[in-house]
């Protein structure tokens, strides 16, 4: 695991573009939650289910061959149908993610930024977090993917 990981930029955030970043976070998670079912609904399409799809992906990715997973022949090639299909929808996601976040004002390379930062910043990640919850309460939500903290 000698990977260098990469150093977060330095972000100075006001006030105002940390509520904006919080915005364009709550509006990329609702689209990904909904691409979660979507990929589940594109394996099952295929008629996989998800642990053999998971079974063949974790195999590939441990660089064998999907044979090596112990699947059928007729389950690998609805694994790599699945695949291909997950991938086209994977783009437009992306696409939706990037038009999400934009609508809230803020570019998307900005986003990544301030995302990449939040990641390795304990301090950003409170003010953030604090932010979303101020949002989610105005929605009478939890913050998804957060731990729930005092």
């Amino acid at each position: 695991m000698g990977a260098m990981q990469q150093q977060a930029p330095e972000v100075d955030l006001s006030d105002e573009e940390v509520g904006t970043f919080a915005d364009a976070i709550m509006n990329a998670q609702q689209i990904q939650m909904k691409a979660q079912q979507q990929m589940v609904g594109i394996i099952k399409e295929e008629g996989l289910d998800v642990e053999t799809y998971q079974q063949i992906a974790k195999s590939t990715q441990m660089g064998e061959s999907p044979e090596e997973s112990g699947a059928s022949q007729e389950d690998i090639e609805k694994f790599e149908s699945a695949s291909e299909a997950m991938q086209e929808a994977q783009k437009e996601i992306q696409n939706q993610i990037a038009s999400a976040v934009e609508e809230t004002g803020m570019e998307m390379q900005r986003f990544q930024e301030i995302n990449r930062a939040v990641q390795q910043d304990p301090e950003l990640q409170k003010q953030i977090r604090s932010k979303l919850q101020e949002r989610m309460q105005g929605q009478g939500q939890g913050v998804p993917g957060m731990p729930q903290g005092n």
